[in-house]
């Protein structure tokens, strides 16, 4: 049970190559501070940021992934724990976020205005690509959520690589 708790908060393993802990390193930089700074702007109404979209406490769920989960990503600590609950946010801010208001996948910038729903771009069905436009209430496409997901996937499979707080835990406590 100690290993499986263990793996679960992202300890990680012992050796990491160094160009493939770089790696990590910069995605969980990246993804963190991204999800830090969308936490920061929930948190001065943690519970009423999307209106009645959703209730009370799970807005308040999302402000804490988001800002907490940013902050232990760029750290490096409990990254896999903390890669599901970004995962999950991911997954709802896709499907209530961008979905729910006809948001595309991608929205895609073609010309210099952006007025209007948008146009079809090469074909493709509107829901997956859009050209141009905006939306009324969404953000204009799930594609920074899509980003996100798939930061949090490879931090999951992959841990947090050498440069971390999970890493030194590792192998302090493995030392005694």
């Amino acid at each position: 049970m100690d290993k499986i708790v263990k793996k679960l908060l992202g300890y990680g393993l012992k050796e990491h190559n160094l160009i493939q802990s770089f790696g990590l390193l910069i995605a969980r930089l990246i993804g963190g501070f991204g999800m830090t700074l969308h936490g920061m702007a929930k948190i001065t109404s943690p519970t009423s940021w999307m209106g009645n979209m959703l209730p009370g406490w799970l807005q308040c769920m999302v402000t804490i992934c988001e800002f907490g989960g940013g902050l232990a990503l760029m750290a490096g600590a409990m990254t896999r724990l903390t890669s599901v609950s970004m995962i999950f946010t991911m997954i709802g801010a896709i499907l209530y976020g961008h979905v729910a208001v006809a948001d595309p996948l991608y929205r895609i910038t073609v010309g210099p205005s952006n007025e209007g729903p948008g146009t079809s771009f090469w074909g493709l069905p509107m829901w997956l690509a859009k050209a141009d436009g905006h939306s009324t209430f969404g953000s204009g496409s799930a594609e920074l959520a899509i980003l996100y997901l798939v930061i949090g996937f490879c931090l999951f499979s992959a841990g947090a690589g050498k440069y971390s707080i999970d890493f030194w835990l590792k192998n302090h406590f493995d030392k005694k």
